[in-house]
C-alpha cells in the first residue's frame, strides 16, 4: 500500500474513534480542535479536517470565534472552501436559535445570572465587534423576543435609548435585559457603558418598564450591573 493509502486508513480508523467517543459520551473530554474536527467531517467527508480544525483555531482562537468569523474571512484557511464555511455559518445561526428557544422555556430563569451569561457568551460571546443584544421579557419574566440592537467598533456599542424602549412597546414588555460583549478585553464597565446604561433606564422608567439587568461578557469573564448594585430600584 502507498504512504498516501496509509494515511488516509489511518485518518479514517482516526474518524471512528472519534465517532465511537461522540456516541457514547458526546463531547465531553474533546479537545477544542476535536469538536471542530467532528463537525467539519460532515461537510468534508474526504479531507484531514483535524488540520483544518486547528488552522481555524490558531486563526481566530476559540470555536466560538470560528462560528462568529464571516464568511469570507472562514475561506481564507487553507481547506475552508464556500460550502464548509456556508456549513460553520449555518452551525452558529441553529446555536443561537437554540439558545433562543431555550429561553423561551417555563424552567429558564433570567433572574438565573449563570443562565443568562451562558445564554449571551452562545448569542453574542464571540463577535469580532461590540454587539447590544435586548431581550424583550413579559411580566412573568418569560422571553417575549430578542435582537441585536447595534454592531459598532471593537471598542464601543451604539446603544440607542429611544430604539429600545419603541421595541419594548411593540413587544408589549414588562421588563427588559441587555447585554454586550466586550471582545477583546476585561468584563468591567467603562464610562460609556455606564452612560449608556443609565440613558437606557431612565428612557425606560418614563414608560413604566424597568431595566432587569445589563451584563457584559468578555473572554476573561462578565459583568452584572444587578449584581453589583448599579441598576438600584429597576430591579424590583
Amino acid at each position: 500500500m502507498s504512504k498516501e493509502g496509509n494515511e488516509e486508513k489511518n485518518y479514517l480508523g482516526h474518524r471512528q474513534r472519534l465517532k465511537k467517543r461522540f456516541a457514547e459520551t458526546g463531547f465531553q473530554g474533546f479537545q477544542d480542535y476535536e469538536v471542530l474536527e467532528f463537525l467539519l467531517y460532515f461537510t468534508l467527508p474526504r479531507r484531514d479536517t483535524k488540520k483544518i480544525a486547528k488552522r481555524l483555531l490558531q486563526r481566530f482562537g476559540n470555536i466560538i470565534a470560528v462560528l462568529n468569523a464571516e464568511a469570507e474571512e472562514l475561506v481564507e484557511i487553507e481547506g475552508v472552501g464556500p460550502h464548509a464555511s456556508f456549513f460553520m455559518k449555518a452551525m452558529a445561526g441553529m446555536i443561537g436559535f437554540h439558545y433562543d428557544e431555550r429561553a423561551k422555556q417555563a424552567d429558564f430563569q433570567f433572574t438565573n445570572l449563570t443562565q443568562l451569561v451562558d445564554y449571551f457568551r452562545a448569542a453574542i460571546g464571540g463577535k469580532p465587534n461590540e454587539v447590544m443584544r435586548i431581550l424583550y421579557l413579559n411580566s412573568k419574566n418569560r422571553l417575549i423576543y430578542a435582537e441585536n440592537l447595534s454592531e459598532g467598533t471593537v471598542s464601543e456599542a451604539v446603544a440607542f435609548p429611544r430604539k429600545i424602549v419603541e421595541g419594548a412597546l411593540k413587544y408589549r414588555a414588562a421588563t427588559i435585559i441587555i447585554g454586550h460583549n466586550h471582545p477583546g478585553g476585561l468584563p468591567e464597565p467603562s464610562e460609556n457603558d455606564d452612560a449608556v446604561t443609565g440613558e437606557i433606564k431612565n428612557a425606560l422608567r418614563t414608560v413604566g418598564i424597568s431595566l432587569q439587568e445589563h451584563v457584559i461578557v468578555a473572554p476573561d469573564g462578565f459583568f452584572s450591573y444587578r449584581q453589583t448594585g448599579q441598576l438600584g430600584d429597576a430591579c424590583g
